[in-house]
């Protein structure tokens, strides 16, 4: 099992990013699909910098960390409205 979760990580660091990390803006929602360890969440940008950014998940109150080096920041979609809903 360990050397499965090993193998994703290792082809999951080859994937282009779904969205460059100077588009991601502060103030904007945005969504991580599900993967090796994390839950689908959606997640509003509070402060960026360079190399990392504050994000609080939609629902929750605490600010979380993200790395630009994070496996999961190469998955980072917009959130975008669709009929008056987010999607």
């Amino acid at each position: 099992m360990i050397d499965n979760k090993l193998i994703s990580f290792v082809k999951l660091r080859k994937v282009n990013p779904l969205t460059e990390w100077d588009d991601i803006k502060e103030g904007e929602i945005y969504h991580l699909p599900p993967l090796i360890y994390n839950k689908r969440m959606d997640f509003i940008v509070k402060e960026k910098k360079l190399n990392s950014m504050k994000i609080v998940r939609l629902g929750h109150e605490y600010q979380q960390t993200m790395f630009r080096t994070d496996i999961t920041s190469r998955f980072i979609i917009k959130k975008r409205e669709l009929h008056g809903m987010q999607t």
